[in-house]
């Protein structure tokens, strides 16, 4: 069944930081690394850097997983951080800080199983195109020219744009595991402490394929246990946690829309009123308080100057000067309203539509209570949706009347500077309606000594214009007038209109940068409540001891590269494909302990089966991992001389020996050596090596060995063709091409890129 082990090296290069952790892509010719400064690192297959991330506040990186598709990988830190990055930016798109030290990350799809009729009840429009509310016209188009005149948009499904569901798992080393559907939506807390009673760390954990049996490795005390719980809260709700996921994904990119929104509005004003507020806070200044709209009050009713008045016209606010300031203040206000309309109010009525969609998922099925969404909380949100969509129209209705205000003022006071100074006023500015006049008023009445600051220097902006405070974390200074509102009316005269849930309360003193912070605080809550802690609804199936004995910690990383001898350290693997559950373990360095466990569906056969895989005297386990379903990689070093040996996993299916549930201790179980099941077509000795990890990729059929130094690293190709291998006589004993031709002309196609 073996077939020959036929590898070509393809690169080897020197690193400059020590390389602690490596992870290939599962479906791309990508590696992640960790480094021993905690910087997580992504590069080619040659070694090319993609992009490499610092460490999160001077702690390490202890824990990597790639999603399935390869396009998202998990970083765990020790200061308890998971970081979800893609693999085009360093940036994080998502974090959640968890209890402790992350010491382990799987990430799985959801089994072929699983995906039933149920996930189709809560798409009652079937196949409907739904695109109008997560596609949004793209904040990054806004001043870019389309000759199509059609609006630029962009996905708001920035965490994930996969339509799959996957299952990310984090242990961490207080013994907790954690569940997050498609790696963002927390959907509960195991601990493993709590359910063993004594305090543990988790090294390693996987989900089976019924979604309810979690197999774990833990280190508990002085021993190593192999320990399977059975939770059946993602089982169960797994339809309902699938459309969860979807709408957290879209409505927490909806609420970053938004926030990018008000972002943009605010620095489009920020500097609208800079100069003018800089010139009437210098007159101010130099006048008793009152001063200022006094002497403009009388400009505009009697058209008397004073004479400091007039100074401060002819020189602060020159002709030119008023009219280049009135023309940038109303391209700003137009600007703005240009963001209310076309960017803001869209995405206020997404998000309404989607909090009202998931207010009827959560009347739809009890289920979603059972996992933490509450129906009255998630229509809290929903009214703070709506108040703060009120509010974004009610930010509309100000900027039209500041503009109108504004533009009524400067054409006044640009008609009274040309007529002081004997220049002709422009025909269209001669004209002047009593609304306009009203206007004018309506501007100079903020200038009254009241509005000053309480430091005497001068006028705040907050006063010159009414746009300005809804873009702060404060009450308005300013609250419209909506006494003369026939809907505000009616609500005065009939309070207990109040009392009726769909009748939004109205709230004139917050600001839209409150408002929007209460409603990213309210669909927070929403979701805040599914990390739930499922100890208690936790079974514990098997509690196996595997060993006695104290483990040593890892080997130190060292420059020196002739260490003599490996640390008894403790190693494990262990993955999901289908209904198959494999694990292997290893804790001295001279055998490895591998099981399966097989499963009938969603019905696991009675027990598992293991046995063991030893290694000749004098030789030692350097590090293992799976290479496929199939292949178990193994690198063993004897003296000198390490070997890589794949070993095929079907030759030892004959050995698997079963054994119960309530095993307390692990049963005597046959041997198998390591060398001899697969035969030497199997393995291959490795030539000028010294590895202490491997990482291996079945699907890119690659791998990649890390020198003892950790800076030094050789790439394989671990299918090249027969007749390769005959063609050049460096095989004869390494089973490697040692062709510098070759490699020189594989690493120089790769530069390429």
């Amino acid at each position: 069944m073996a077939q020959n082990l036929v590898m070509r090296q393809m690169d080897e290069r020197q690193v400059v930081q020590q390389i602690k952790l490596m992870l290939w892509s599962p479906k791309m010719d990508i590696i992640a690394t960790a480094t021993d400064t905690g910087d997580v690192s992504l590069y080619r297959l040659q070694w090319h850097k993609v992009w490499s991330a610092p460490s999160h506040e001077d702690s390490t990186c202890t824990a990597l997983s790639w999603r399935p598709d390869g396009k998202l990988v998990a970083a765990g830190y020790s200061s308890g951080l998971l970081a979800i990055r893609h693999i085009e930016s360093a940036q994080a798109i998502h974090t959640e800080q968890l209890d402790a030290e992350i010491s382990w990350i799987s990430w799985i799809d959801r089994p072929p199983g699983f995906i039933s009729k149920d996930d189709d009840i809560y798409s009652p429009l079937g196949d409907f195109n739904w695109d109008l509310m997560s596609k949004l016209p793209s904040l990054d188009k806004i001043y870019s020219y389309n000759e199509n005149g059609e609006d630029e948009l962009q996905d708001c499904r920035k965490l994930d744009e996969s339509s799959s569901v996957t299952i990310l798992l984090v242990g961490t080393r207080t013994g907790s595991i954690y569940v997050l559907i498609s790696g963002f939506l927390m959907c509960a807390r195991l601990s493993i402490s709590d359910l063993l009673g004594a305090p543990c760390q988790i090294l390693n954990v996987v989900l089976a394929s019924d979604l309810k049996t979690f197999s774990c490795i833990i280190e508990q005390e002085e021993t190593t246990r192999l320990i399977f719980v059975e939770c059946s809260i993602v089982s169960t709700c797994q339809a309902e946690l699938a459309v969860l996921a979807t709408k957290f994904n879209l409505i927490q990119g909806t609420i970053q829309y938004m926030e990018d929104t008000l972002s943009r509005i605010r620095e489009s004003w920020e500097n609208i009123l800079l100069e003018m507020d800089t010139k009437l806070a210098g007159y101010a200044e130099m006048n008793p308080p009152g001063t200022v709209a006094a002497d403009f009050l009388g400009l505009l009713l009697f058209g008397t100057l004073t004479p400091e008045l007039e100074t401060f016209l002819r020189e602060d606010m020159t002709e030119k000067g008023l009219k280049r300031m009135g023309q940038s203040i109303e391209l700003s206000y137009s600007n703005i309203q240009r963001f209310v309309i076309r960017y803001l109010h869209p995405v206020c009525q997404s998000l309404h539509f989607q909090l009202g969609e998931l207010i009827g998922l959560a009347r739809a099925s009890p289920r979603f209570s059972v996992i933490g969404v509450s129906e009255d909380v998630v229509f809290q949100a929903l009214h703070c949706s709506a108040r703060f969509w009120s509010k974004a129209v009610e930010l509309q209705q100000v900027i039209d009347e500041s503009m109108k205000n504004f533009k009524a003022f400067f054409r006044w006071l640009y008609t009274e500077i040309v007529r002081r100074g004997g220049g002709e006023i422009p025909e269209e500015l001669k004209r002047t309606t009593q609304q306009d006049i009203m206007f004018i008023a309506e501007f100079i009445r903020r200038f009254e000594n009241k509005n000053l600051n309480s430091t005497g220097g001068g006028v705040s902006n907050v006063y010159l214009e009414k746009v300005g405070q809804y873009l702060k974390e404060e009450d308005l200074s300013q609250p419209p007038d909506n006494t003369r509102n026939i809907w505000n009316q009616l609500l005065k005269e009939n309070p207990e209109l109040l009392n009726i849930p769909f009748i939004l309360p109205v709230n004139t003193k917050t600001s839209a940068v409150k408002e929007f912070n209460l409603l990213s605080a309210a669909v927070n809550k929403i979701f805040n409540g599914m990390s739930m802690d499922k100890t208690n609804e936790t079974r514990l199936k098997m509690n196996l001891e595997f060993s006695p004995g104290t483990f040593l910690p890892n080997p130190p990383i060292s420059e020196d590269t002739t260490e003599d001898k490996f640390e008894a350290t403790l190693q494990s693997a262990q993955r999901v494909e289908g209904d198959l559950v494999q694990g292997s373990v290893c804790w001295d360095r001279e055998k490895i302990f591998y099981w399966e466990l097989e499963q009938d569906g969603i019905k696991p056969k009675p027990e598992p089966r293991g046995t063991w895989l030893t290694v000749q005297q004098g030789t030692v386990v350097v590090d293992f991992c799976f290479y496929t379903k199939d292949i178990l990689s193994v690198l063993l070093e004897c003296g000198a001389q390490q070997t890589l040996v794949q070993l095929p996993l079907p030759l030892v299916s004959g050995a698997l020996e079963p054994f119960p549930l309530t095993s307390k201790i692990l049963p005597t179980f046959s041997q198998n050596s390591i060398l001899e099941v697969g035969g030497r077509a199997s393995s291959r000795e490795l030539d000028n090596i010294r590895a202490c990890q491997m990482a291996v990729s079945g699907p890119r059929n690659v791998s990649i060995l890390l020198f003892m130094n950790r800076k030094r690293h050789r790439i394989y190709d671990m299918q090249v063709e027969e007749e390769e291998d005959e063609e050049d006589e460096t095989f004869n004993s390494s089973g490697f091409s040692g062709s510098t031709e070759q490699t020189q002309h594989f690493i120089d196609h790769s530069n390429k890129y």
